[in-house]
């Protein structure tokens, strides 16, 4: 199922019904099913991860995923020690975006930041939005265009479910105008792994401290090459499904988990591309559902 920016979000239940008269057998399976697709890190099919793992990362990207770049804005703002701070922006409407809150980590609600339409090799000239929300617990913020309005070819659909195996694109756009792409391989893990104290504190000093976020669901990707900042606040579009199914939070390697024996799949899969536990191949979002459930109302 995949939303429209304008639809108001509905609940992903977890709760599979089964008949009473199949007895045990139907229990069991209904467990295994509702495991799955609540996305339990324990429950998961490390080979079939690998494979899709293996085989997203080496097809090329395709004109669908260039085009992602139409769907972004890039935000801008000068922070407290006069530098340019950047980063990605989702429209949610033609007025609201959502962006991730570490991104605007220097601003207060009801300030002003630059916004500037993405499209290949070239930016819009900024306009003007103000900080309209932020919840640094979620890394959600909101940000709202006064006197202009952006072109609804503009505005994604935004769906409500990801899918093991499914490749998501990433995009990011500095202030020449230089694209840079990535991509990944959804886990279908939805529950937030806890970091290593020494992630979680640096990740904190940055804006966005992981392990105080637990209880919130993730988008946990596995990335196809090794990748530094910038994406942050930007979609996680999901090729299969032509949809945004979330948006980029944090990278990190398998090395920043603290509990790394719970994914043994992901380390699997992530060794068929032979990175180093180093490597910033792990990647962060926050789902639909929870964008667009703070997003009521703005």
């Amino acid at each position: 199922m995949a939303y429209s920016a304008k639809e108001a979000v509905s609940s992903i239940s977890c709760n599979p019904a089964f008949s009473k008269k199949n007895g045990i057998k139907w229990l069991l399976l209904s467990m295994v099913i509702a495991l799955s697709s609540c996305g339990s890190s324990r429950v998961y099919q490390g080979k079939e991860l690998a494979i899709a793992y293996l085989n997203n990362s080496n097809e090329l990207h395709t004109k669908q995923e260039s085009e992602l770049a139409g769907y972004q804005v890039r935000i801008s703002y000068k922070a407290k020690d006069s530098n340019i701070t950047s980063g990605m922006g989702v429209p949610i409407t033609e007025q609201l975006i959502v962006t991730a809150d570490h991104v605007v980590r220097d601003l207060e609600v009801g300030q002003g930041v630059n916004v500037q339409m993405g499209d290949l090799g070239r930016l819009s000239k900024p306009v003007t939005a103000k900080l309209i929300m932020r919840s640094p617990e979620k890394d959600l913020a909101y940000i709202k265009l006064s006197k202009h309005t952006l072109p609804s070819k503009a505005v994604p659909i935004w769906c409500d479910k990801q899918q093991l195996g499914d490749k998501v694109t990433m995009m990011k756009l500095t202030g020449a105008a230089k694209v840079s792409t990535a991509s990944g391989t959804l886990s279908g893990i939805t529950d937030r792994p806890r970091m290593t104290d020494s992630f979680n504190i640096k990740a904190a000093q940055n804006g966005a401290e992981p392990n105080s976020m637990l209880d919130e669901p993730v988008n946990f990707v596995l990335l196809h090459r090794n990748m530094q900042g910038g994406f942050s606040g930007g979609a996680m579009f999901n090729t299969n499904k032509n949809c945004v199914t979330g948006i980029s939070s944090m990278v990190a390697s398998f090395n920043d988990l603290a509990q790394p024996q719970r994914y043994e799949s992901v380390k699997e899969a992530l060794n068929r591309k032979y990175w180093s536990q180093n490597s910033k191949v792990l990647a962060f979002g926050i789902p639909t559902k929870t964008v667009l459930q703070y997003a009521k109302g703005l």
